[in-house]
């Protein structure tokens, strides 16, 4: 009885200490080094860079993404969308354009996130302000579409309106006042009926429309040193500035009431004159041989009215 007992007693000390042990800590599942890789892994963005070109619409292509198109005069292009600017209001300018660029979903394209967009006054083949180096973009079939590189730009604007368009007129040189008054008459000998008129160039940035007769073709050359913004027509297509024969500005300072909406002469053109917002003025210039024109566009301009 004693000897069962004891081993009674021990037994039971034996378990008590066994239930008292810690138990030791359950392993970590470890995940594979190359699957971890993959969850950490982030899409190679480009932050902070700027590109230059020709703003168009995405229209119909092979990419799912961006709402526009960047076209370098390298025929290279990149997609561009953005929550931060409005885009549509740039539409067939020469801009800068900086944001954060990734690749899209669809192989072989770029898509930037637009942060900021201003007018360029000179076209570059896209140079990058970053020092980050920017991948090599695909070949576009918009190229055809691109607009040449801009001339130097125009004198300095003189102390009045008139004598404005004057410095302008002795501005060009006598190699190109042949082909200015060469395209001066095609475009006299054009049928300048109401009807005719069926294109519009029209800016939402700036927030102004101009009737373009069908036969034309028109450039916007945004700001210059001399005027706020800058448009000019020709019978062809326009390659730099004075290109075109006539010329639309749209320059600081107000005119009397009683030039608004008229057509003054000048030497050998004449200049229509429409007062606009916030102390602005248009001046409409183009040989005499197109005064019929441009009464046509000072008494048709109009303000830009979103669709």
């Amino acid at each position: 009885m004693r000897r069962s007992s004891a081993f009674s007693i021990l037994c039971v000390l034996a378990l008590s200490l066994g239930a008292c042990r810690a138990e030791p800590p359950p392993i970590e599942s470890e995940i594979p080094e190359e699957e971890a890789s993959m969850e950490s892994e982030e899409p190679e963005v480009l932050e902070d860079v700027t590109y230059e070109g020709t703003l168009e619409l995405a229209g119909i292509s092979v990419y799912m993404e961006g709402t526009h198109r960047l076209i370098m005069d390298d025929g290279e292009f990149l997609l561009l969308e953005s929550d931060a600017v409005d885009l549509n209001g740039y539409v067939g300018e020469t801009v800068s354009v900086t944001g954060d660029v990734r690749s899209t979903v669809e192989a072989g394209g770029l898509i930037m996130d637009v942060t900021d967009i201003e007018l360029s006054k000179v076209q570059s083949s896209a140079s990058v302000s970053s020092s980050s180096q920017a991948r090599s973009m695909p070949s576009s079939s918009a190229a055809s579409s691109i607009l040449s590189s801009q001339k130097s730009s125009l004198p300095p604007a003189p102390s009045s309106t008139m004598s404005s368009q004057a410095s302008f007129a002795s501005s060009v040189s006598l190699g190109d006042a042949g082909q200015t008054s060469a395209k001066t008459q095609a475009m006299a000998k054009d049928d300048l009926a109401t009807g005719q008129w069926t294109q519009q160039y029209c800016t939402s940035h700036i927030g102004f429309c101009i009737p373009v007769h069908r036969n034309w073709w028109f450039k916007s050359f945004g700001t210059t040193t001399s005027y706020l913004w800058h448009v000019e027509v020709s019978p062809e297509e326009l390659q730099g500035l004075g290109d075109g024969p006539l010329v639309i500005n749209l320059a600081a300072g107000s005119i009397p009431d009683s030039d608004d909406a008229k057509i003054k002469e000048q030497g050998d053109f004449v200049v229509g004159l429409r007062s606009w917002t916030e102390n602005r003025h248009f001046e409409i210039t183009a040989p005499k041989e197109l005064q019929s024109a441009v009464e046509y566009i000072t008494k048709n301009l109009t303000a830009y009215e979103a669709e």
